[in-house]
């Protein structure tokens, strides 16, 4: 089976949302923890696809579209983006769910961040940002590195001097994943670790 890289396409929109869902749960399926199959999407898929596009790439095989790379050039500009451009419409679709009604539903959780997005943290020597995404049967197939070494050469070619990322606390196998490819620790709390690497 032959694996291939390329930019992201409109038509891919259903697909990407798909994929992200389908590795949710930090790696593996989330299809039963959100009755809304669109929300995790919502927010760590559609700012990538709608307000940067040319920084998302997507890995296809005979079967179809598998696996997605995609992030954003600078971290600031463009969380500032998502929350005057991306956020309004949605809270438009959403109703931010009551503090009384805790314990939330992952989904209530998810739709919680549409309202009072995570602020993200100022590392001015790793700008950039990505999210990386593969299903199971484009796992363990050397994709991944590919994927990072690809989206790496865009940062590189448009300026960007470093990259830094999230991953869930449990998410054992990215961590392993991530320093093999040579990022080192920044930041790490009860739920979750900041990696990243230099260009420079």
């Amino acid at each position: 089976m032959s694996f291939i890289i390329s930019p992201y396409n409109s038509k891919s929109h259903d697909l990407v949302y798909e994929i992200c869902l389908k590795t949710g749960n930090s790696g593996k399926g989330a299809e039963h923890l959100h009755k809304d199959p669109m929300i995790l999407g919502h927010i760590y898929a559609g700012p990538y696809i709608n307000l940067e596009p040319k920084s998302a790439f997507l890995l296809e095989d005979e079967l179809g579209v598998c696996g997605y790379v995609m992030g954003a050039l600078d971290t600031k500009s463009f969380f500032e983006k998502v929350q005057l451009e991306w956020l309004p419409n949605l809270q438009k679709q959403y109703t931010d769910p009551l503090q009384s009604s805790k314990p939330w539903t992952k989904d209530e959780e998810c739709i919680h961040l549409l309202f009072h997005p995570e602020i993200p943290l100022d590392y001015p020597e790793y700008p950039s940002h990505l999210h990386i995404d593969l299903l199971p049967r484009a796992q363990g197939k050397g994709l991944g590195i590919k994927m990072m070494d690809h989206f790496m050469a865009h940062l590189r070619d448009r300026g960007s001097k470093g990259l830094h990322l999230g991953l869930g606390i449990e998410n054992q196998r990215a961590f392993n994943f991530y320093k093999k490819y040579g990022m080192i620790e920044l930041k790490r709390d009860n739920e979750s670790i900041i990696m990243g690497v230099s260009f420079e």
